[in-house]
C-alpha cells in the first residue's frame, strides 16, 4: 500500500477529526478554499465532479508550510505551528506515493506537476453527502506516524 500522509486534527479517540473544514477529514464544499466542484455549482446536495480536485495527501509532511505542520514538531525551522494537529498516514503504508485506488469509491491521484502532492477523489461523479461519507469510512485506516 501507499505510503499516503495528511496532517489532521485529532478527535478525543485519537484518530482524525471528521469536518468539513480545513485539517479535517473530509473536504470543504464551497467558500474560497473549496477542495472540490459542485454541480450545480455551490450546491451542497449536488455532486462532486471528478475531476483533479478532492482531499489533499502529500508523501512527506516536512515539505508543507510551517501551517500544516503540527506545532509539537517544530524544529526551530520548519515553522510548525499546526495547533492539536497530528501527523497521519493511512494504513501506515510503506509503498511508493503513486496514483491508484485508496478506498472503496476513492482513488488517490497526484496534483499536475507534483510528484510529492496528490488528492484522494471520488472514482466518480458522485453525491457529495456519499464522497464525505467515504472519506469518512476511511478513519480507522489512518494512523499517527511522524516517521
Amino acid at each position: 500500500m501507499a505510503r499516503i500522509v495528511r496532517p489532521m486534527r485529532k478527535d478525543a479517540d485519537g484518530l482524525p477529526l471528521v469536518g468539513t473544514k480545513g485539517r479535517c477529514l473530509g473536504v470543504r464544499p464551497t467558500g474560497p478554499y473549496a477542495d472540490v466542484d459542485l454541480k450545480p455549482p455551490g450546491d451542497v446536495n449536488g455532486d462532486v465532479i471528478c475531476n483533479d480536485k478532492g482531499l489533499s495527501v502529500v508523501r512527506d509532511w516536512r515539505k508543507l508550510p510551517g501551517h500544516l505542520i503540527p506545532e509539537h514538531l517544530d524544529d526551530g525551522q520548519n515553522g510548525a505551528s499546526g495547533k492539536g494537529m497530528e501527523v497521519y498516514v493511512h494504513g501506515n503504508g510503506t509503498g511508493p506515493f503513486a496514483q491508484g485506488p485508496f478506498a472503496q469509491g476513492l482513488e488517490m491521484i497526484l496534483k499536475q506537476g507534483s510528484a510529492d502532492a496528490g488528492v484522494i477523489r471520488p472514482v466518480v461523479t458522485v453525491r457529495l453527502a456519499r464522497y464525505q461519507a467515504d472519506l469518512q469510512g476511511t478513519r480507522p485506516g489512518w494512523v499517527v506516524n511522524q516517521s
